[in-house]
């Protein structure tokens, strides 16, 4: 589990393809003095496990399901990868609540500057549409964000300077693809709607009271 509160940004230094995943080296950042052999970290938003450390790098493996499902398919040596490592149960939670587990992988359509904030502007699938809420949380490249808009096609999130300096989401650029994950809690929401047997109700969009059908 992750906050979203990205810890460092380091370099793809080496990858090693084999028959059953990739293996990824990444530049070891100075304050992940406690990192070990097993240990869960996030890279873009992705868990992932450390399986080799050394004092300048670690690797980690990534499955080829992974690679379908996320952004990890393109990386590519020199890429610059947001890492954070798993949040300790005895920490404050700055941000929200994160699995490490991919949704999607979608396109910023555009990205803008408005009273001094920039704005990057993101396709939205219609099938995704209700897993998002005005001001509500979300998580791009592992970054937890907020939700500043949601239009029929495509939703917005404000970046602040500190995420700007300190995240790839500061050079990002339109056209490029993040990876997604929406919020758990929300997710949670969904399901129990879609189950509960007030949704086959709202499925058939009108509800019959006598000779009248009100519409929903």
């Amino acid at each position: 589990m992750f906050t979203g509160i990205i810890e460092a940004t380091e370099k793809i230094i080496g990858i090693r393809p084999n028959s059953k995943d990739y293996q990824f080296i990444i530049t070891r950042p100075v304050i992940f003095d406690d990192l070990k052999i097993g240990c869960s970290i996030a890279c873009d938003g992705i868990c992932l496990t450390v399986i080799e450390l050394k004092p300048k790098y670690f690797n980690i493996e990534v499955m080829r399901e992974t690679l379908q499902k996320s952004t990890a398919k393109n990386w590519c040596l020199g890429q610059i990868i947001n890492l954070e490592r798993a949040l300790k149960l005895n920490s404050r939670l700055d941000g929200h609540l994160v699995q490490g587990h991919i949704d999607n992988k979608l396109r910023i359509i555009s990205r803008l500057k408005k009273e001094g904030t920039d704005y990057l502007n993101l396709e939205l699938p219609q099938k995704e549409r209700n897993m998002l809420v005005p001001q509500g949380a979300i998580a791009l490249n592992g970054v937890s964000l907020t939700i500043a808009n949601i239009r029929p096609n495509y939703f917005s999130v404000a970046l602040i300077g500190h995420t700007l300096e300190h995240t790839n989401l500061g050079t990002i650029k339109t056209g490029e693809i993040v990876n997604v994950e929406y919020d758990i809690l929300g997710k949670y929401v969904v399901s129990a709607m879609l189950t509960s047997p007030l949704n086959a109700l709202l499925n058939n969009n009108a509800i019959s009271q006598g000779d009248k059908h009100y519409e929903i």
